[in-house]
């Protein structure tokens, strides 16, 4: 009888626990430098979502409209293959776009998987946000141009190069959904990537750290947070939503509102 009790004790506690790593995103607020820019430059990332509608919206927009970035991307995965009303999530990303229409997308895998992925993405198009499927586009923030390159899930070299084509020495910014397939073939032309898909492994344990992770499998070396690779660093953030269990262990879904200074400031 008292293994039962604590069974279900057990249970409800950690019950509570997921519920609170699904439902209840960190805002995590990585700083970056660089000599390119003359002022700072704000970002908010949004990934992996997959239409997890435990989030709280409210919240969530009023995190971003305190940052006041100046460009939010979002790095992928905003359904799940399984989402059938993707409304949802579009009115989602409507509200992103009214508090800040330097909003760009690149598309995940489970996009490409959903069958109305594509009606998704032309949607997205629709409503204003800019796609960037295997290209490039510059905006300027302030006295800086920032170039701004983005790549499909499943971009070969020849893409990327593609996509890289006429890219300048100024701040550049590579949005990819996945991290281990641009690292394979990035050129050092971009002072910042920013991927997800990983969901930080999903589940992590303490000193062991992140089991799976998609594409890497077992212990996966690029899990979440930074990397460094000569010039260019690589920030994976670890995704506001869930794929195939709604478990969470020891990796808060998150958002990452992000900071490039320039060199020599605190």
């Amino acid at each position: 009888m008292k293994i039962l009790i604590i069974a279900v004790i057990f249970l409800i506690v950690f019950f509570i626990y997921n519920y609170i790593q699904i439902s209840r995103f960190y805002v995590n607020r990585p700083i970056f430098n660089s000599i390119k820019l003359t002022e700072e430059l704000r970002i908010t990332q949004i990934t992996d979502y997959h239409g997890n509608t435990l989030i709280d919206m409210d919240k969530l927009l009023d995190e971003i409209k305190g940052f006041s970035p100046h460009v939010v991307v979002l790095t992928g995965d905003m359904i799940d293959y399984k989402t059938k009303d993707i409304d949802k999530v579009l009115e989602f990303i409507q509200s992103i776009y009214k508090l800040n229409k330097n909003l760009f997308f690149v598309i995940g895998n489970h996009e490409l998987r959903n069958t109305r992925g594509d009606e998704f993405i032309s949607k997205l198009e629709d409503m204003g946000v800019i796609v960037l499927d295997n290209e490039n586009t510059v905006i300027r923030i302030n006295e800086d141009r920032i170039n701004i390159i983005g790549l499909s899930f499943f971009a070969s070299k020849d893409d990327y190069l593609a996509a890289i084509k006429g890219v300048d020495d100024n701040f550049t910014l590579l949005l990819s959904h996945s991290p281990n397939r641009v690292i394979s073939y990035i050129s050092g032309i971009e002072d910042l990537i920013l991927s997800g898909h990983t969901h930080g492994g999903q589940v992590r344990l303490p000193v062991i750290g992140p089991i799976v992770a998609p594409g890497q499998g077992l212990f996966p070396e690029y899990d979440k947070g930074t990397f460094q690779f000569d010039s260019t660093m690589l920030y994976i953030d670890s995704g506001l939503g869930n794929s195939v269990l709604p478990i969470r262990l020891f990796n808060r879904v998150q958002i990452s509102n992000i900071t490039v200074k320039p060199s020599g400031e605190n």
